[in-house]
């Protein structure tokens, strides 16, 4: 069964609730254990335990990061969500980026995750 606009809605807000906590185990509890996840930095992540190290990577190298939503559209287990980041980068100097994430949904947990975002904003802030 499809998941509803409001759960949709609110898988989203917790993605961002458990990234912005740096609470890797409540954000991977949102996956499927098969799910995928396809970064910029790594290419495609699967299976919760490599999503799990990414996001504890990202963590590491970006530990002040916080992410804001700035627009959700889902319809059904499909979600397209519009995220703003920013924190300091390595090297030290601030930086701010906008990306988008399609999620798809299956039987209420994340069963994939394609992130959107300019290659060179990222290599600009990673270094």
């Amino acid at each position: 069964m499809a998941a509803s606009r409001r759960f949709a809605r609110d898988i989203v807000s917790r993605i961002v609730e458990a990234y912005n906590a740096k609470d890797a185990e409540a954000l991977i509890e949102l996956y499927q254990p098969d799910a995928r996840y396809w970064s910029a930095l790594d290419d495609w992540q699967e299976g919760r335990a490599t999503i799990r190290s990414h996001i504890e990577d990202l963590h590491r190298r970006l530990p002040d990061e916080q992410m804001s939503i700035d627009a959700v559209m889902t319809d059904g287990d499909a979600v397209v969500a519009e995220f703003t980041s920013s924190g300091t980068a390595p090297s030290g100097g601030r930086y701010q980026i906008s990306f988008t994430e399609v999620i798809e949904l299956r039987d209420g947990k994340i069963a994939s995750v394609m992130v959107y975002l300019d290659p060179e904003e990222v290599e600009r802030i990673m270094g």
